[in-house]
This record gives structure tokens, sequence and C-alpha cells, in this order.
């Protein structure tokens, strides 16, 4: 309560005493007001309340007759039980109206002990007034009150013998421990708090009573104390506003000590003012005390920290029933957040931080530029995110600010935010303050005014990303090349590259192999494409290992930069891994059809050798089983899992709002191919199986080209030897043969039937392992958790021929298992 409430109660008592006892001598009306402010001052604790209320009524019943005493405490248990709450107030007055005037005379009494608890000051008060009234609310008979108030123990000087220390000493030496200052009785301890020193006779009624107001000097110390300490550490601007909010609440404080100290010099005066008493004291310091208690429970809260940290901090404390601590607790908060509104104001409208010290929620590294600027440069500093600022609400503040910067930096945008919409984000920065920080209206104007610079800013990116930097036709390119979209242009430059890949990789120079690629585009439907995407297409090789050729090392790729390259640079790794698996696959399926081309060529020439028949047949159904599952896992990996996601993809790209939304379906979109594809972690023992199966292909490629390759000398050698025959039909050389060339044949087709019984076997071999390792790769899928992966299996052994030889295979799936499939991936539209 503030010192002019305390001289309004003063007057409307000295008022009530006036209209009671009018009569009475101008020293006895005064003594009268000392008394009722003392009683209210005081605060007698339950336990208290208890012992007196029984001491009363047993010195009742001591005055009584036995049969009056038994009803007086039948009477008196009646009352404990009833809504009667003044008991001892009206057991006290009858105590005294029992009593003679003689007895009244001699009776001394002392004030109320004080004390200083948490009660409110409403209950207090009610409680206090409760001990001079009777429970209809009527003020006591005159004689009760004038037995009280004549007591001779209500003046200074009749309460202490002439070796205490006086009360008014006391009074003075209170004040400046008020200030944290020492006086003649009070002494500083180590721990900022006031002690009585040891030499000083204080009355034992007084000593507790000054031990609990000196309390309100340590919590000052406290205060002051923790505030000097935080003003020493330059913490920033924040810790600044910190401490001048809380030296403006001191200084009030500072100005209640004034007006007590005024009080005091008047009652010390020749004018005969009555003096300040210590249950002055009491009842002028009771709010006081109060916001000292949660000044310092906030200093010790706050000490230490900084920026959004220490708001949170005195934010923790608004959250309270008390009306006055929440308006205490607002004073500080407005004033600590008064940096942070200007410094999140100035991030959201211009895109810049004003930040030394380290204090707000955004923090920026300097070393971070180019692609990596949106996702490195700009953070939220977790730890200085105020309480009263959401999670959600943060990110769109940090994607305000690195909004307006990606356009400044990255986009060179010449129409930042506050040129385009100047006006009308001044009008709502204009009506925001301090406290619109804590509103959780979502039309508050800091909130509107969040939200208006998020949409517009992320409405500008997303504008010039799709129409400035054509983003969809850089997708487009990269689905087309990097993912073999662009089949044609694939199967074509692969077979332009053929006579360079085979080379030891170490031999492999990627200047030979750019005119390469500028022909594949030149002779393929990809010369239509955008200049800007075909300019960025380039080859690069891999670190080459021993034994490698260059179809092991061959990479192609895209180059990106700017603005494209913030969404598409994080993922290049990921697809330069895509794009060779995808390659290696592609190589598979070469080598297949070109295995399938020649058999089919040469089968017309080798009808004249009946012993390569057997071979051919074999090598023909090793190929189509080959060209079964390798056909089945292009069509698995480009069209279930590549065209379905870029499905997705595409429809989440058009709904994207922010450069984030982009970036995300992007992630989204790279992180489904990858794991569709096998390159996951969790799909690498299948990926690497797959690969295993990819060796006896390659395997029959060697075997094939050098069949072929015998066969063809064979046929003609055979040939030269027919022909020679036909040209020397010479009588004297019987169909131009000689036993030497007879024997020289004869061993010829002996070694080539050796061959081919000896390439007969290697291919039993060869087919018996590359089905092993199918069957392997079959169960590996069927045993899987993606139900895509499982019908996969299914599609691998349409006819249960590698099931009819491995009971392990799971039967085929249910129409269930089909649906759930479904429902993994969506359907292509």
């Amino acid at each position: 309560m503030s010192v002019p409430d305390v001289e309004t109660i003063s007057d409307l008592i000295q008022k009530l005493v006036v209209s009671l006892w009018g009569d009475q001598k101008p020293e006895a009306i005064r003594r009268f007001v000392r008394f009722a402010l003392g009683l209210l001052s005081s605060s007698p604790g339950a336990e208290t309340l208890r012992e007196d209320e029984m001491n009363v009524a047993v010195q009742i019943k001591g005055k009584l007759e036995v049969r009056d005493a038994v009803q007086f405490d039948k009477l008196h248990n009646d009352l404990k039980d009833g809504p009667l709450k003044n008991r001892l107030s009206i057991l006290t007055f009858l105590l005294y109206m029992g009593q003679t005037a003689d007895q009244t005379k001699d009776r001394h009494f002392s004030f109320p002990d004080m004390r200083l608890g948490l009660t409110s000051p409403v209950a207090s008060t009610s409680r206090q007034t409760s001990q001079v009234s009777c429970s209809q609310g009527q003020m006591l008979p005159l004689s009760y009150t004038e037995t009280i108030v004549r007591g001779p123990s209500l003046h200074p000087a009749r309460i202490f013998n002439e070796e205490s220390v006086s009360e008014d000493v006391l009074v003075q030496d209170l004040i400046y421990s008020f200030q944290g200052i020492e006086g003649k009785v009070l002494k500083l301890d180590s721990s900022y708090g006031f002690q009585i020193d040891p030499k000083a006779k204080v009355n034992r009624t007084h000593r507790q009573g000054v031990l609990r107001l000196s309390a309100l000097g340590y919590l000052h110390n406290i205060v002051s104390r923790g505030l000097e300490r935080m003003s020493a550490a330059c913490s920033g601007r924040v810790a600044d506003s910190f401490v001048a909010a809380l030296h403006q609440e001191l200084s009030e404080y500072y100005r209640f000590i004034a007006i007590m100290q005024e009080e005091v010099n008047r009652s010390q005066s020749p004018l005969g003012m009555d003096s300040v008493t210590l249950s002055h004291l009491h009842l002028w310091a009771y709010q006081p005390l109060e916001s000292l208690k949660w000044l310092a429970s906030i200093v010790k809260a706050c000490e230490g920290q900084k920026g959004g940290a220490l708001a949170s901090a005195v934010y923790g404390f608004s959250h309270h029933g008390d009306a006055g601590v929440k308006q205490l607790v607002k004073r500080i908060l407005e004033k600590v957040c008064d940096p942070l509104h200007t410094m999140l104001v100035r991030w959201i409208a211009e895109g810049e931080l004003d930040d030394s010290r380290n204090e707000f929620f955004i923090e920026a590294r300097s070393d971070v530029a180019g692609d990596r600027m949106w996702h490195e440069k700009y953070q939220v500093r977790d730890s200085m995110v105020p309480t009263f600022i959401s999670k959600a609400q943060a990110r769109k503040i940090l994607g305000t600010g690195k909004s307006i910067n990606f356009l400044r930096e990255i986009c060179k945008d010449s129409a930042p935010l506050q040129e385009r919409h100047r006006e009308s984000f001044q009008q709502n920065a204009e009506n925001s303050n301090v406290e619109a920080l804590f509103d959780i209206d979502p039309d508050g104007p800091l909130q509107t005014m969040m939200e208006t610079a998020f949409k517009e800013t992320s409405t500008r990116v997303v504008e010039i990303l799709t129409k400035q930097y054509n983003l969809m036709e850089h997708l487009q390119g990269i689905k087309g090349y990097l993912l073999l979209g662009q089949g044609h242009f694939i199967q074509h430059l692969m077979h332009l590259l053929e006579p360079e890949l085979a080379k030891p990789a170490n031999s492999l120079n990627t200047h030979n192999l750019f005119p390469i690629l500028e022909t594949a585009i030149r002779a393929t439907s990809a010369k239509f494409d955008d200049l800007d995407v075909q300019r960025r297409l380039y080859v690069r090789s891999l670190a080459p290992s021993e034994n490698e050729t260059g179809w092991d090392v061959f990479i192609l790729d895209y180059n990106v930069d700017g603005p494209i390259g913030t969404i598409l640079e994080p993922c290049r790794q990921t697809y330069q891994t895509v794009f060779f698996s995808l390659w290696r696959a592609k190589r598979m399926e070469s080598i297949l059809s070109g295995i399938w081309k020649r058999q089919t060529t040469s089968a017309k020439i080798f009808r004249k050798m009946p012993e390569v028949l057997p071979i051919q047949n074999h090598i023909h159904l090793i190929t189509s089983s080959m060209v079964h599952l390798v056909h089945q896992m292009q069509y698995y990996f480009l069209f279930e899992v590549i065209e379905c996601s870029w499905d997705v993809f595409a429809r989440q790209l058009g709904q994207a709002t922010s450069l984030d939304d982009i970036i995300s379906a992007h992630n989204n979109f790279v992180e489904s191919v990858r794991r569709g594809t096998l390159l996951d972690e969790n799909s690498q023992e299948l990926m690497n199986h797959l690969r295993s199966v990819y060796g006896p292909i390659l395997e029959l490629q060697g075997l094939e080209e050098t069949f072929l390759e015998r066969a063809m000398q064979e046929y003609e050698d055979r040939t030269k030897a027919e022909n020679k025959i036909e040209n020397k039909c010479d009588p004297s050389k019987k169909w131009g043969r000689t036993t030497s060339g007879d024997a020289k044949d004869a061993k010829r087709t002996n070694i080539f039937t050796k061959y081919l019984a000896t390439l007969s076997l290697h291919l039993k071999f060869l087919s018996r392992t590359y089905q092993d390792r199918v069957k392997k790769f079959l169960l590996m899928l069927a045993s899987a958790e993606d139900v895509s992966l499982q019908l996969l299996s299914v599609r691998l052994d349409f006819n249960e021929y590698y099931k009819s030889r491995d009971s392990r295979l799971v039967a085929p799936l249910t129409y269930q298992h089909r649906r759930q499939s479904e429902q993994s991936f969506p359907v292509c539209k």
C-alpha cells in the first residue's frame, strides 16, 4: 500500500475516535488513534490466537462459581463450532467487564507480536479489525475501549526501562536498514541481512518485530547487489533494460522511505507531533515488503541470463493470481522486451540483425554465403527464444528475414519488402508495441504484421523462383537426364560412349566426353530443351580404382547455382548416387539387348554349323531370364518409384507458399527416390545383392562375345576351305584336298568342338549361379516389410519358376496385400 493510503486510513481512524469520544482530552484521543493503528498493524498467527483465547477462557472460568464455570465451558465450546470469528475479542471484553477499575488500572498491555508472513493485506486487516469489534460488526462499548487504551504500557517511555534502546532509535535504525545502511543497533551480516548488535539492549517485545522489519533492508540489498552485478557483466541491451526497470521500481521504494523519514522528522520537531512507532512501520512497510520480495525473486531468477532467456525468466512470474504482482511483472517485462521488440521489427522489416551481444533468438553466421545461405547462415537460437513466442512463430519470423536476405543477396531482387509494401507495413508496425508480444490473439497487430510480412516475402520468393529462374524446367531437366527420364537420349549417349568407357578407368579423359555429350543432345529430342538446361549438363568421373573401366567411374552431372542451387545443391550427391545406380541398370539392359541382337543375327549365319545350335539356345534362355529381371527392375525404378514420387512432388510444388515448402517437398521427393531405388541404409543388403545379380550378365557378355568370335572364325575357316575345294577342281588334285589340309581342318574342328563343350559347362555354371542369386534376391524381396517390394518379387517370378525350386519363397500376395501396396505407392495420373 502506498503512503498516501496510510495517511487516509489514519485520518479515518482519527475521525472515528473523535466521533465516539469527542469529549476526551486531545492526549487521550491521540492514544486512542495510536492504539488503533498498532492493533491494525498486528498479524498474530493462528497458534497465537488459539493460545490467547484459551488463556482468556481460563481466567474467566477462574472468576466463576463451579456451576457457572461448567455452563461457560459449554457455551464456549458451542461458540467454537459456530460462525463467530472474533471470539477472542468477545472473551476479552467479558473478562474486562468482570474486573474492577483498580484491576484494570494495574494491568499492563503491550502491542501484539508483529509477524511478517505472506498473509494478504485484506485478510490481515479483516482479522485485526475483528479483534476490536463485536460479531455483529458494532464497535465495543466505551468502557471497554477506555480500559484498553488507558493502559500505561502504550506510551514508549513506559514500555522499556532506562537501559533498553528507545523505540525512536529502533525506528530510525530500521529506516536506515531499509536503504541497506547500518545504524546504531542494526548491523550488516555476511549475507546482506541485518542483525541486532549484541552490545545493544533491546526489549524482548520489540526484538522480534525489529528483526522482521529489517527483512526489508535485506531484500533491498539482495536486489541492489544483484543489479550491480548485472550492470558490471554488460550482458547487453535487454539486461540493461532490466536493470533500468528495477531501478525505476526502487525509486518508488526510495520515495516511500523518504516519506517515512519525513514523518519521523516531524514527530521529533518541537510542534509536538506523535512519534512514529514500530507499529506504524509495520503498517506502512507491508506493501513495499511484498514488492521487494517479488523483485528479489525476479533478480535471483534473472541473474546470469541475457536476451530472450532473461525475458523468459521475467515472463515466468506473470502467471500469478495476484493482480498487483501481475502489474509489477508487466511493468518490468515491457521495459525488458523493448530491445527485443526493436530487433524483431527490424528483422522482419529489413532482414537485418542488430544484435552485437547475441541476445536475439535469430543468429547469423558471417562465414556462410552462396547456396548454403538459406540452410546455414540464419538459424533459430533456441536458448534465446522467449517462452511467449511459440516454435511455429519463431520459424515464421526466421523465414521472413531469411526470405528478405535471399531476395536481396541471392536473387538480386531490386524490390524488397519495405519498398513494395512500405505503407501497410509501417502502419502495422506503428499499431504494434511491446505489449503486443504477449498477445496470443491471432488478429493482434503484431501477429498481423508478422503474418503479412511472412506471406508477402514468401510469395515473392516463390514467384521469382518459378517465373524468373524457371525452377520447374530445371527440375524436369534433372528428372530427364540424371533420373533417366529421357530414355532416347540416355540410350544414344550410352551407345556413343561405349568405345570410350570400355577403356581402363585411369585412361579416361573427361574432355573427350564433352563432344560426345553434345552430339547426343543434338541427335535426340533433348535439343528441344531449354538452352540453360542443356548448358548445365556436363560429365565427370569418379576416382578410379584398379581394374575398373570407364563404365565404373562415369557420372552425368547437372550444374546448379544461384537461387536454384539453394534447392538442388544439398541433394546433388544423392542425385549422383541414384544416377550411378540407374546407369548401371541401364547398361545391363543395353548389354542384354546387344547379346540378343548378335544372337539373332548370327543364327542365320551358323545354320551350317549344327554343333553351335545348343550353345545358342542356352545363351538365348539365359538372356531371356536376365532380360525379364532387368526390365522389371527398370520398370519398378523408373515408373513405380520415380514417376509416382514425381507426381506427388509436382502436386506439393504447386501448393508451396514459401521456399521452405519447396525445399521440404524436394527433399521428400529425393528421399522417396533414394529409398525406392534401394539406396537407403535399410536397403543396403538388397542393393548389394542386386549388384551381385548383375555380375553374371557381365560374365555372359564376355562369354558370348568370345563365342561369337570363335564361332565366326570357325565359320570363316570352313567357308574358305569349301571355297578352296570348289575353286581347285584339278584332276591331279581331287577336290583340292590334301592330306595335310585335312589333318589341319580336323585339328581345328576338334579344338572348336572342345571349346563348345567347355563353353557349355561354363554356361551351365553361369546359369546355376545366376538362378541361385536371383532366388536369394527374390527371397529377400518377399521378406521385406515394404509391400511394393513383395509385389516386385511376385512379378519377377510371375510363372513361379523360382518358387518351384525353393520352398522358402512365399506364395503370391493376397488381395489385401495388393491393396496395401496401392495405398503405400500413390497412383500416378
